[in-house]
């Protein structure tokens, strides 16, 4: 699926409400525009990184950048579920409505499983509503739909190969929370994940049930990228959805 026939999609999903119109082209819209900002902002990141320019690589979907990890705390494993989750249904969350769980700071993000809107079933698409329960507080609902499993990024052979299996790609949010940036990812079963911010790789391994890295980055939409590696070792992208960045 294209990014316009994504876009289409998100547009008829206006009529249940879930979606403002145009959503997807403001999506769009904003992406470039932040890449117009950072462009300006060229001259004063070269006198921050004057030992050598950092430069946003386009990593190869079959290769991997040999960076190691800086910039962000250590990655995380999946964190236990908080008291006062709710399932769409209202009740307490079951295990397996589950879809990622992890600590960012000092909250924990959780994604439960919902049902997704018919068009987007029809075409593989899944959903999720989010939550982040912070120490010593209640838990609340961020976002009540996020779309995954939609889509790929345009030219990546290895993410439409793998989509055409029906295995699921997988979800990733961003969390900014205290002035810190973090990013929870969930991939299938069998399967490695990658966090690029900024050109610094971030290795969280499995990650079937969420892992939880801390990054560096003003833009998550335009500086992070979520890779996952499929068994053989193919590399492909997991998309950021809207509505996918949360912040405070």
């Amino acid at each position: 699926m294209r990014d316009h026939e994504v876009a289409d999609l998100l547009d008829r999903a206006v009529a249940t409400v879930e979606l403002p119109s145009g959503l997807a082209g403001r999506v769009v819209a904003g992406s470039r525009a932040r890449r117009r900002r950072r462009l300006l902002a060229v001259g004063a990141v070269a006198v921050v990184a004057a030992a050598g320019a950092l430069l946003l690589p386009q990593v190869d979907p079959l290769g991997r950048d040999g960076g190691s990890d800086v910039g962000g705390a250590e990655p995380g494993a999946a964190a236990d579920v908080p008291t006062g989750i709710l399932g769409p249904d209202g009740r307490a969350v079951t295990e397996t409505q589950i879809v990622a769980v992890g600590r960012a700071g000092s909250e924990t993000l959780v994604l439960v499983n919902r049902e997704p809107h018919a068009e987007e079933r029809a075409v593989g698409g899944k959903a999720a509503e989010v939550w982040v329960a912070p120490d010593g507080g209640g838990a609340r609902r961020l976002h009540d739909y996020l779309s995954y499993d939609l889509a790929c990024i345009d030219g990546d052979a290895v993410c439409a190969a793998v989509r055409s299996t029906g295995s699921g790609l997988g979800v990733a949010v961003a969390r900014r929370s205290g002035g810190r940036l973090y990013v929870l990812v969930q991939a299938p079963q069998g399967r490695t994940v990658e966090v690029v911010a900024d050109g610094v790789p971030h290795s969280l391994g499995p990650a079937p049930r969420g892992a939880v890295t801390e990054v560096v980055a003003i833009e998550p939409y335009d500086e992070v990228q979520v890779w996952a590696s499929t068994a053989d070792g193919q590399r492909y992208r997991i998309p950021w959805a809207p509505g996918a960045v949360l912040n405070d």
